[in-house]
């Protein structure tokens, strides 16, 4: 049995790739008033996205996941930007299901995995791809996607990684989603064009119904 394997092991872990697997589409989420964080899971419930990611951006974060944990404890939500072991602690800790960092550190990784969590961290060089690798994790973040080549960084990234498999966002949109979806390597896409910030302010829980269901649609 392999690092990933073992890894795997964990029901917590295998539970939140495969449901990251099946849902497909993460919306990216920036949120500045914790109590906007029921009303927005519901509005991507209601356009059959079960899952988000909250990035610790603001400091409503924790309390936002924690609120979403403990009204609607079947909708899959995680934290985002975490870049810190203390961020980590302080997500999981508040009901996050899983953790993505916009670069890779091995604290947080480790820390992850020591608590069961399933871990994504973001990458965007082959050097970091290994070191992630050597961790035993297969499927990682590739920030900033489309500054990076986009498509065709990931077809020149399959020959030397054929196991790994990349959730990719920065300048991921409703008009290219469907096109990285496609790539082999490309595990899910995720991104803010779901759930804009303006949007969640303003409360527009109908429009973000219908970029949630054009964007499953995908």
């Amino acid at each position: 049995m392999n690092k990933f394997e073992r890894y795997m092991k964990y029901d917590n872990v295998a539970e939140a790739f495969s449901l990251i697997k099946s849902t497909r589409i993460i919306p990216v989420v920036t949120i500045d008033d914790a109590s906007d964080a029921v009303p927005l899971a519901r509005a991507l419930t209601a356009g059959n996205i079960n899952a988000a990611e909250i990035t610790f951006r603001t400091d409503a974060a924790g309390k936002a996941i924690l609120n979403i944990h403990n009204e609607l404890p079947d909708f899959f939500v995680g934290a985002g930007t975490v870049s810190s072991k203390e961020q980590a602690r302080a997500a999981i800790s508040s009901g996050a299901k899983f953790i993505v960092s916009a670069g890779f550190s091995r604290k947080v990784v480790s820390y992850c995995q020591k608590k069961r969590t399933a871990v994504i961290p973001g990458v965007a060089t082959p050097t970091e791809i290994q070191e992630a690798s050597s961790m035993g994790l297969e499927v990682l973040k590739l920030f900033p996607c489309e500054i990076l080549g986009g498509l065709k960084y990931l077809d020149t990234l399959k020959g030397p990684f054929p196991k790994i498999k990349f959730v990719v966002t920065g300048g991921i949109t409703a008009a290219n989603a469907k096109d990285f979806l496609l790539k082999e390597n490309v595990f899910a896409a995720a991104g803010t064009w779901i759930t804009s910030r303006d949007k969640i302010k303003n409360h527009d829980w109908e429009q973000i119904k219908k970029a949630a269901a054009e964007a499953a649609a995908l």
